[in-house]
């Protein structure tokens, strides 16, 4: 699949993984692409491209399929034991009632405004992803659906 990513750097952004990898505060763990440049182009005026495999993008469905994964993994990473109900968030990519879950989610914004969890919330499912062995995670934001590309292999040109 042909993503676009739009920024205002002069150079393709580079996966990192860890809070302060990337330029500025990484909230993501990844970077957002679509599949249409105009929407990318709200972003900045620097269009990037990257090449990610169909089969390598995750979907709800992929998730749920492999939940006991889900929660072995957001036990170890979020330090509990009781993850039903925020892996259900993350498996379905719903957004509702986070704040419900600030005791146990640390956003990297380190603020509790609501976007801070929401934003939480999408690198958890996108670290999933990768825990699962997928390069990217089908989300959905305020242009449709976009993808987090959190395999650091995959470059951008």
């Amino acid at each position: 699949m042909k993503l676009f990513h739009g920024t205002y750097e002069k150079t393709a952004p580079i996966i990192k993984l860890g809070e302060f990898a990337m330029s500025g505060n990484n909230v993501f763990d990844g970077l957002f692409a679509c599949l249409d440049r105009d929407i990318a182009a709200s972003h900045g005026n620097s269009i990037f491209i990257y090449h990610v495999d169909d089969d390598k993008i995750a979907e709800s469905r992929d998730l749920n399929a492999r939940f006991q994964e889900v929660y072995a993994f957001l036990r170890n990473e979020l330090d509990t034991a009781d993850v039903e109900e925020i892996a259900d968030r993350v498996i379905w990519d719903n957004d509702s009632d986070i704040e419900n879950f600030a005791d146990i989610l640390s956003p990297r914004l380190d603020s509790d405004i609501s976007g801070a969890y929401s934003w939480e919330l999408q690198r958890l499912r996108g670290r999933v992803a990768a825990y699962l062995g997928f390069d990217a995670i089908e989300m959905n934001d305020e242009h449709g659906t976009s993808y987090l590309i959190v395999n650091p292999q995959i470059k951008g040109e």
